[in-house]
């Protein structure tokens, strides 16, 4: 048995009779109720698609692969079940499920239970295998350098924001794709590659660390934080969706719930790039100890105090190989665009504090202060051309 379902970005994606099995199950279901992008949608009205529909994208995308590549059917499953393990509001409670319970979205061993755990035995497929596929321990198809995930995300994501920016050539570039115990991209699919890390660089600050995405994720992690450490089981994340867990915040931290679904968001005290601090200094900071520090300074309640330091994301696609015909090198090596997106990303870099609004002017002065934030002098036009 075979069913069809039409999505907007792949058209046409089969699923077969385990395939269905495993989609069928609650713990697979439970992903139409997370939604891809968090609190994007405050953003982008149309940001409202789901963790189940990026992953029947992964899935059918591995698919394509699997005939080119020759993989095992073990992999396709992998990207089918690859984010079973997310926690409500995608990666805006991962951090706080590994924090207080020691468990990555990955590790299908740990995270696997009930229904699905049951049907993956019964079609024979190993949890331990799976694992170490979707985290990248074991081939590279589903979490590498240029993977599945990636060219579902980046497209997706950009058709429901409406931005342009995560388009590129996607079926150009599996057509080039070949594996030989790694990724490797033909010559051919140089310009598709290039496109990815041109897409990848302009949707970060643009979608997923726009400023008002990271604030909102923020006073979300900021309450659920306090509740899980006022005695609430932090692995009961994975079993909720959205709703449930804005309902927690909504029964233990009304105040932070109101502000949260009636867009009265924190506003930006501090909201600085590389050349304003010291990177060197500021990844040494404690975030919570700043938090404390800052709202004391200031005379507020700590709550109302978001330090947001986030690491600086690596570009892991530069890594990948690319066939030159004479020999075989990264993809930073073989192309000039490529190395200058890699030189240009740390400048999408943001560093923020962010408080209530009445609040505001005081945490920005106490807050640069605290971080040793340098002013600086913006040129003039007349500066600029003369």
């Amino acid at each position: 048995m075979e069913k069809s379902i039409q999505d907007a970005v792949h058209g046409i994606i089969k699923l077969n009779e385990p395939m269905l099995k495993i989609v069928d199950t609650p713990q697979f279901q439970r992903l139409r109720r997370i939604r891809q992008l968090g609190f994007a949608n405050l953003v982008y009205p149309g940001a409202n698609h789901t963790r189940f529909e990026h992953s029947l994208g992964v899935m059918h995308i591995t698919k394509l692969l699997q005939k080119r590549l020759e993989l095992d059917d073990e992999v396709v499953i992998a990207a089918l079940i690859h984010d079973v393990g997310h926690t409500p509001f995608s990666h805006s409670s991962e951090s706080l499920l590994e924090r207080y319970a020691g468990i990555r979205h990955e590790d299908l061993k740990k995270i696997v239970h009930g229904e699905l755990k049951d049907v993956l035995n019964d079609l024979g497929y190993n949890l331990r295998k799976l694992s170490d596929i979707v985290s990248g321990k074991k081939q590279s198809i589903v979490c590498g350098d240029i993977d599945a995930d990636r060219m579902d995300y980046l497209v997706r994501d950009a058709y429901y924001t409406g931005v342009a920016y995560g388009v590129f050539d996607i079926y150009r570039l599996i057509d080039k794709v070949k594996f030989n115990g790694e990724v490797i991209i033909e010559a051919g699919g140089l310009k598709a590659a290039e496109s990815l890390l041109i897409s990848r660089f302009l949707m970060y600050p643009t979608v997923y660390f726009h400023h008002v995405c990271r604030i909102a994720r923020k006073m979300y992690e900021k309450a659920m934080k306090r509740i899980i450490e006022n005695g609430f089981d932090a692995k009961s994340l994975l079993l909720m969706d959205d709703c449930e867990a804005m309902n927690v915040i909504k029964a233990r931290e009304r105040e932070f719930y109101d502000m949260i679904i009636n867009r009265k968001l924190f506003k930006r005290a501090i909201y600085v790039g590389r050349r304003e601090v010291d990177l060197r200094e500021i990844s040494r900071i404690n975030e919570d100890r700043a938090e404390r520090d800052i709202a004391e300074e200031v005379g507020i309640d700590e709550r109302y105090v978001i330090v947001d330091i986030p690491p600086i994301e690596e570009m892991r696609e530069v890594k990948v190989k690319v066939d030159v015909g004479d020999d075989i090198v990264s993809l930073e090596d073989a192309s000039s665009v490529v190395r200058t997106i890699k030189v240009a990303n740390i400048e999408n870099w943001r560093m923020g504090v962010y408080t209530k609004p009445e609040y505001k002017n005081k945490v920005e002065e106490v807050a640069s202060d605290y971080f040793g934030i340098r002013k600086i002098r913006q040129k003039s036009l007349d500066e600029i051309i003369f």
